[in-house]
């Protein structure tokens, strides 16, 4: 018996190729609403529990993950489907990104949280706006979880992006204050949001920013919590080096490449043309950043420089990477792997996924090569 939530992403796997031929404001209204009900759907079910083999477990920081797949930030804004993902059998959880104060999302023409796929193509494209309750209760809701072995609670965070300066950085702190009083197991910065003003993203000011943290967080903790900091997919290859050495000289414990892009000329080209002009007119309306295989490239030579570098600099403390971009199966973790990524998040490659093998989707992707 299915799952509703299993049920309707079955029906929006045959119904897409044909709703993307829609007019474009109006494709994009459909999937921008419908998205929100199959979301608060998802969330709701209790499936059966699932469980993968151990020699897929992962340990890092000593923590342990039931497997090297885990969703990515932005997939579970509030806090909300622990159990959910615990009982799919995910390697962790990650909940936000959260920011200091609530935020609806972004809005234009009547359309709230503006999404789009690209589902021949195995993309998307959103302008969500981080649209959270806020660091102080998310970090609340996360406390109150019944906890689960070999699950760890990561939570992702930004600067507000109504605050700047010093006092983005202290409310940013704060934040990482609720989450560390929360339990949490890991943090994660997100440097890479597209869809929201935020700080500078030169190199000088993403140094001060995290310069910043690591003496007012990192080299206060008194406990196990590894703090990583997540990087756009969009970063020069030539700027990885420098950013590895920084979180490495100032005690960070991870990299994550990367986000959503905003490379829409390259991004467009791996589109098929049937659904280049509805990408055309979300580009073009709202911006935003695009997701899934176009992503898959650029995520894994991130990662791959990241490595190098990793491996010249033999760092006396654990430090580990993270691929975001273009994870929609197995292979494409063994591959991140054999880049040199610890771990990986997904989330459009999650979605697709779900829609062939519902609940039991990550038991099947990691069960076929136990």
């Amino acid at each position: 018996m299915l799952f509703l939530a299993e049920t309707l992403a079955r029906l929006d796997h045959i119904a897409r190729p044909f709703v993307v031929h829609l007019p474009p404001p109006m494709a994009t209204h459909v999937y921008s609403s419908g998205r929100n009900v199959f979301l608060a759907t998802l969330s709701s079910e209790k499936p059966a529990i699932q469980h993968i083999d151990e020699q897929h477990t992962r340990t890092l920081w000593g923590l342990r993950f039931r497997c090297g797949l885990l969703n990515a930030a932005g997939m579970f804004k509030n806090g909300e489907s622990y159990d959910l993902v615990w009982r799919q059998c995910a390697g962790g959880y990650l909940a936000g990104t959260t920011t200091t104060y609530p935020r609806a999302g972004n809005a234009k023409n009547g359309i709230t949280k503006p999404f789009a796929p690209y589902p021949r193509s195995r993309a998307a494209s959103n302008w969500l706006g981080l649209p959270n309750e806020g660091h102080a209760i998310v970090a609340k809701r996360l406390a109150a979880f019944e906890r689960h072995d070999d699950f760890p609670i990561g939570a992702s965070l930004m600067t507000a992006p109504e605050s700047s300066g010093k006092a983005a950085l202290e409310e940013l702190v704060e934040g990482m204050k609720y989450y560390t009083e929360a339990n949490v197991d890991f943090l994660e910065i997100n440097e890479s949001c597209p869809n929201v003003a935020h700080g500078s993203s030169s190199l000088e000011a993403i140094t001060e920013r995290l310069e910043y943290i690591s003496q007012n967080v990192l080299r206060k903790r008194s406990r196990n919590l590894p703090v990583i900091v997540k990087f756009s997919t969009d970063t020069a290859i030539t700027d990885v080096e420098p950013l590895v050495d920084i979180l490495l000289t100032l005690g960070y414990d991870g990299v994550n490449f990367g986000n959503t892009s905003t490379n829409y000329a390259a991004h467009r080209t791996a589109l098929i043309p049937e659904e280049q002009p509805l990408f055309d007119y979300f580009s073009q309306t709202f911006g935003g950043g695009v997701s899934g295989e176009p992503l898959r490239v650029s995520s894994l030579a991130l990662v791959q420089r990241a490595a190098e570098i990793l491996q010249a600099a033999q760092p006396k403390h654990e430090f580990h990477i993270i691929r975001t971009g273009g994870i929609a199966s197995f292979k494409d973790v063994e591959e991140s792997y054999s880049a040199g990524a610890s771990l990986c998040q997904w989330y459009t490659g999650y979605f697709e996924r779900f829609a062939e093998d519902g609940h039991q989707l990550y038991t099947r992707m990691f069960s076929r090569h136990s």
